[in-house]
């Protein structure tokens, strides 16, 4: 099980790895995807500033995420508290990145907001 987990939080780190690369630019997530530009909350920031801030937060919580994981692993205790870290990092910045509307929810990582809860829980129980 803890095999298994593990595993998944390392691909699920790479999922949000993949919207650093839409708020640098480098592809689309989906086409004429504009997250995060159009935040609620980091609405008075100006684009630039917008895509640095949630291409650091999300990368730093990418590699976070990855590490619990593969701490989980290779049996590295000190690595659960990454691993949380990450996940609420990451939950944090999507909620703020977030553009407030209900139907761009999954694109904006909705689901990985949900994800990340469920991961902590996990990561928790597993301890």
């Amino acid at each position: 099980m803890r095999t298994a987990f593990g595993i998944f939080l390392i691909f699920h780190a790479m999922v949000h790895a993949m919207y650093v690369g839409q708020a640098l630019r480098w592809f689309e997530l989906r086409p004429n995807m504009p997250w995060p530009i159009g935040s609620w909350a980091l609405s008075s920031l100006s684009d630039g500033s917008l895509r640095a801030f949630s291409s650091i937060t999300i990368g730093l919580a990418s590699v976070g995420i990855a590490v619990g994981g593969v701490g989980i692993l290779a049996d590295w205790g000190w690595s659960d508290w990454v691993g949380i870290g990450g996940a609420a990092l990451a939950s944090v910045a999507h909620v703020l990145l977030w553009s407030g509307k209900w139907s761009e929810f999954g694109d904006h990582g909705g689901y990985g907001v949900v994800i990340n809860a469920a991961a902590i829980a996990a990561i928790l129980v597993l301890r």
